[in-house]
């Protein structure tokens, strides 16, 4: 997985490496389900000119 932010500074995460457009960051395999919007505060280090940071995620288990 992957985060990367837009031009206009949209935070994305993505399920696989995308490619940078002129404005924004792009899935490979189009826009059904592979990337999700997120908070635009978190990942303050990332930013248009930083390019994607791979990411991995964890599942917390209740209780």
């Amino acid at each position: 997985m992957y985060i990367a932010r837009d031009k206009n500074s949209d935070l994305y995460l993505f399920s696989e490496l995308p490619s940078q457009g002129s404005e924004c960051w792009w899935a490979p395999s189009g826009v059904d389900g592979t990337y999700l919007r997120l908070d635009t505060s978190l990942y303050p280090d990332v930013s248009w000119d930083s390019g994607p940071l791979k990411v991995e995620l964890s599942t917390v288990k209740p209780g």
